[in-house]
């Protein structure tokens, strides 16, 4: 229906009166009825020019004039709004002349005292007012969580990188669900425009990078919800009439308009996020695990147009591996092995390991890794250590019962409620749980050290140990040494091999054995297959090893609790093949 609010410059102060008998003209009660109908909704209404300009302003006194908002009509609308957003909005305009109408997007506006502050900016032009837009302005905004390079008000400023970016996607597509948006997933390639850029005069560079990031915040859903991934790659999420080629088209002519000449091409990729073969978290996870591989890509990966549906198989082989991952976590079908980590000198069990096997996955490490890059090693971690001490529980009677190090993810020590779940997981199980060490493996590279270790130093307080695995595997493992209080440090078993024949990693592994030695840590040197590696460890002082030389793991866990004392072998292990 026809609102012809640019004939109408002004809004009567109450509803047209009139004597009894009397009925206001149709027209007039159409108007306010629809009036009525869109302060419903929003608080302030505004029209303006193809330029901007306000022609008609009404609705609820606000920061963006010191009287009545009627004040505003002859100004720029753009005068109100935050300069971060100036671009934005504009594109927002564009939007609203091609698609006839938008959704209310997400702008900061400036307030009388120079002060910005969010709203929602929503709009249409009208066919039988040619010329004009007719804005809607929500004043109260909803918070957003917040995440790593966003920005939780409004929308100002760069866009958010691929951590900021994942934490929006899984919000977006739990949205999408609840509501039932027609919801897509754009990721674009700008290929070389980070060196592009790099090359161009800085007011040339801004203009791109401010066009690309306006546009693209212009088109994605609630004018918050794309990123930038890496230099030149992007992911946008947005309403289904979204075409890729549009946008390859807008970025182009961007780049164009401020004289730049891209190196390489420009392509799209756009997901379904309507697939409900998982349910909402993890079809989440699927989609943030697509775009880090989209964003990590390397040398082609994703830059031949013929592979137009390359995206859309990683995220179907995402799904299936999620589904699979689920399953094994939500049936327990997995096998947790053990391999013991022996006294060199006495042959005698210290403590096992527990390790686990999983049907279909080349290997432990793999499933480990692809958990953790799926979100999903937290909940496995917790099911390893309830299943690690139901085995306890099982056992409890055996009178050599040994200790027995379970591995945690780096990433599950880091999440905010870790302590809380892990407590409520040993706390059944009593004097039990001291039974267990903690194995710190760092898959994932580890920002924080210092909270990392505020962690572990709450579970040494509470009678847990802590053994550091693999030192000498990375650069994080050599800070963690630094920057983590432990009990104990496990030597990567490549040094442990490569002394035998290399002096320079026989000088690495005297060099690890002497910085542990001084930070107090009881070290086990690992992968020990052969008599050598054995003799090697006990020259340097280590005094506990494990390796195939000892035992291979094994599910007999009643084997490791035997007393073998009062077996042949004087109290050492015999070999578990």
């Amino acid at each position: 229906m026809t609102i012809p609010l640019a004939q109408d410059k002004a809004v009567p102060a109450g509803p047209v009166t009139a004597a009894a008998g009397q009925r206001r003209p149709q027209s007039s009660r159409d108007r306010d009825r629809f009036v009525g109908f869109a302060f419903a909704a929003a608080d302030l209404l505004i029209e303006t020019d193809a330029v901007g300009t306000i022609l008609f302003s009404a609705g609820a006194r606000c920061r963006l004039t010191k009287g009545e908002v009627g004040g505003l009509v002859g100004s720029n609308l753009m005068d109100v709004v935050a300069p971060g957003d100036r671009k934005y909005v504009h594109v927002l305009f564009e939007r609203i002349r091609e698609k006839a109408r938008i959704k209310p997007s997400r702008v900061l506006f400036q307030a009388i005292d120079g002060q910005s502050f969010p709203a929602l900016l929503g709009g249409c032009r009208l066919d039988s007012c040619p010329g004009s837009l007719f804005l809607t302005v929500l004043l109260t905004v909803p918070q957003r969580t917040g995440a790593a390079g966003t920005q939780e008000a409004g929308g100002q400023g760069e866009l958010p990188d691929q951590a900021g970016f994942a934490s929006i996607l899984e919000e977006r597509l739990h949205a999408a669900r609840e509501r039932g948006l027609d919801r897509g997933l754009t990721l674009l390639l700008v290929e070389g425009l980070q060196s592009m850029v790099d090359a161009m005069p800085e007011g040339a560079a801004a203009e791109v990078r401010e066009g690309i990031d306006a546009y693209l915040r212009g088109i994605s859903a609630d004018g918050d919800s794309a990123g930038q991934l890496t230099g030149d790659r992007y992911g946008i999420v947005h309403a289904a009439d979204i075409d890729g080629r549009e946008v390859q088209g807008h970025v182009a002519q961007i780049i164009e308009a401020a004289g730049g000449a891209l190196p390489g091409g420009i392509r799209s990729w756009t997901l379904d996020m309507a697939d409900d073969t998982l349910d909402a978290a993890d079809a989440a996870r699927a989609l943030v695990y697509t775009v880090q591989a989209f964003a990590s890509a390397q040398g082609g990966e994703f830059t031949i147009s013929s592979l137009e549906d390359g995206a859309n198989r990683l995220m179907a082989g995402a799904v299936e591996r999620i589904g699979h991952l689920r399953a094994t976590i939500d049936n327990r079908d997995f096998v947790v092995v053990y391999q013991p980590i022996v006294d060199i000198g006495t042959g005698a069990v210290h403590h096992l390991e527990a390790l686990t096997r999983v049907d279909g996955m080349s290997s432990p490490a793999d499933f480990i890794t692809f958990a953790e890059d799926v979100g999903l090693i937290y909940d496995f971690d917790l099911l390893l250590t309830r299943t690690v001490l139901d085995t306890l529980k099982e056992f409890r009677k055996e009178p050599k019962l040994p200790d027995v190090a379970i591995n945690l993810s780096a990433k599950t020590l880091m999440s905010p409620i870790f302590l809380k779940q892990f407590q409520s997981v040993v706390a059944p199980y009593g004097e039990l749980a001291n039974k267990l060490l903690i194995e710190v493996t760092e898959t994932v590279v580890v920002n924080d050290i210092a909270k990392l270790n505020e962690v572990l130093q709450k579970l040494r307080q509470t009678g847990f140990r802590i053994c550091l695995d693999d030192v000498g595997a990375g650069s994080t493992s050599f800070q963690s040494l630094y920057g983590i209080q432990a009990d104990y440090a496990k030597i990567d078993g490549k040094f442990v091999r490569g002394a035998v024949k290399s002096p320079r990693d026989m000088a690495m592994l005297r060099s690890m054995v002497d910085v542990c030695r001084q930070l107090d840590l009881t070290l086990i040197g690992e992968q020990v297959e052969e008599p050598v590696h054995s003799a090697l460890l006990t020259d340097l002082g280590v005094s506990l090893a494990q390796g195939f030389l000892f035992s291979r793991p094994s599910r007999d866990f009643a084997y490791f609790a035997k007393d073998w004392s009062k077996v042949r072998g004087g109290g050492k292990v015999l070999l578990k093949g």
